[in-house]
């Protein structure tokens, strides 16, 4: 099998080493914020946050700025736009943009590139869980992390998909 970019790394589980190199904002995920924020609009909620999980005690991927939490906001069609537009070109182009998973707070749902058994997709997750924003009609924001192995790539989104710049 050949080696996929978007291997899953559980941050949750890091290792000591990880605590000194990952420190900072992802090059990687600012680079998908820039590109989502000027595509779509929205703002950033925020990258790194050195704290546990929602409702649980192990680091969150924020903790070592593998996750990048983009709000869409309430702009009338925006939710519409994330299901039509936003989530599938994030999950079309994930092997490229370096993501491994997906949180859809609104949604309920939480996406992998690799899962148990090396399977993608979606999964869906109890209403009211990860600190009840799951399922919340307040949470429109989208959870992105890199993969550990793209954490540094500073390569701009437009140059990665080779997409005109306007």
């Amino acid at each position: 099998m050949a080696e996929n970019k978007t291997r899953f790394y559980n941050w949750q589980k890091a290792v000591a080493t990880d605590y000194v190199q990952f420190r900072k904002e992802s090059p990687n995920l600012v680079a998908i914020k820039d590109y989502l924020c000027k595509r779509w609009g929205g703002s950033n909620v925020g990258i790194v946050n050195k704290r546990p999980i929602r409702g649980g005690s192990t680091p969150s991927s924020h903790t070592f700025g593998a996750a990048l939490d983009w709000r869409y906001g309430d702009t009338v069609g925006h939710r519409h736009k994330v299901e039509a537009e936003v989530l599938p070109w994030l999950i079309d182009n994930s092997e490229e943009l370096g993501i491994q998973a997906i949180h859809d707070y609104y949604g309920s749902r939480v996406w992998r590139s690799v899962r148990e058994g090396g399977k993608r997709g979606w999964k869906a997750q109890a209403a009211g869980s990860e600190g009840g924003a799951m399922g919340a009609a307040w949470a429109k924001w989208l959870h992105i992390e890199t993969t550990k192995k793209d954490w540094r790539n500073r390569v701009r989104v437009d140059e990665r998909l080779s997409v005109p710049k306007e």
